[in-house]
């Protein structure tokens, strides 16, 4: 069993974003139980322990994610990354969320190498859930897409 803690901040330009990102968190595991906790502060704020197991579709075979760096990119590859970053930059303040919560460099990094085609090739790769493919597919395809050409 594995978990990770969410934090839900109450200001109205933070509430709906934080759970966003916990909603789509839980989109890609398997839910086993949560924690909940009230924290007072400057900031009050719910922290949410989520506890959880990697989810094992059996009709899904998922594209094995890779262990490659930034610097082991060949050049276009490097630029495909490059605009993929600008693109979670610009969606992330577009989104008021910091851009991690948009896609993780381990996500961007596996899209360059995977170079998946079709919205089905890209929910195979760790980290694109259905939500994520949804809100992003179709505009991380486009970048890859175009860069190709």
């Amino acid at each position: 069993m594995k978990v990770n803690i969410f934090t839900i901040r109450l200001t109205s330009e933070k509430f709906v974003s934080d759970q966003k990102f916990l909603n789509d968190f839980l989109e890609t595991v398997e839910f086993i139980k949560s924690d909940v906790h009230f924290v007072e502060g400057d900031v009050n704020y719910w922290s949410v322990l989520i506890h959880f197991e990697e989810k094992n579709s059996q009709n899904t075979t998922s594209i094995k994610p890779i262990t490659i760096k930034e610097e082991d990119l060949e050049p276009d590859q490097k630029a495909i990354y490059e605009e993929l970053k600008n693109w979670r930059f610009q969606k992330s303040l577009d989104m008021n969320i910091p851009s991690y919560m948009v896609c993780h460099n381990s996500e961007l990094l596996n899209v360059v190498v995977k170079q998946p085609k079709t919205l089905s090739d890209l929910r195979r790769i760790k980290g694109f859930g259905e939500l994520k493919v949804e809100n992003h597919g179709e505009e991380i395809l486009k970048i890859i897409n175009a860069k190709q050409n």
